[in-house]
């Protein structure tokens, strides 16, 4: 194989990974807010899967209300079916269960979904590069006020 050949299979190789690296400008970010009945989330998670379930789902964890999907994700724009799950102190105390001694007292949590509910879907659309997306939840009690 002569120099230029070497030469040759060098920068094809070259840009072929290159062209791997090239993608970057066709991925979504996401970050926002995330409450329940009014209050900022406590904690939870987020999940943003694509909605005609092609390509790759992403996610972050919930923190005081807010999230953030990096770029790290690889997300790829495009109509996001989301699934938020999240719980939050009420603020209220009440007694704890076994096996914490009796008279032991706990912060309240609300969870949503409830345990063994359904998941309340959300959707998004996303574009190339930084996206806000805040979602305002409302737990069943509260909607029956």
């Amino acid at each position: 194989m002569t120099l230029s050949r070497i030469a040759a299979v060098i920068v094809m190789a070259g840009l072929v990974v290159l062209a791997g690296c090239g993608d970057s400008a066709n991925v979504a970010t996401v970050s926002g807010t995330v409450t329940l009945d009014g209050a900022p989330a406590t904690e939870g998670s987020i999940t943003f899967a694509p909605a005609d379930g092609l390509g790759p789902s992403a996610g972050a964890m919930i923190k005081d209300g807010k999230y953030e999907v990096t770029a790290a994700a690889k997300m790829p724009p495009g109509k996001k079916i989301v699934t938020i799950q999240v719980s939050t102190k009420t603020g209220r105390k009440v007694e704890s269960g076994p096996p914490a001694p009796p008279g032991t007292l706990v912060d309240e949590i609300k969870t949503y979904p409830k345990p063994g509910g359904a998941p309340d879907l959300q959707s998004a659309e996303l574009v190339p590069g930084p996206n806000t997306a805040d979602f305002q939840l409302v737990s069943g009690a509260r909607a029956a006020r």
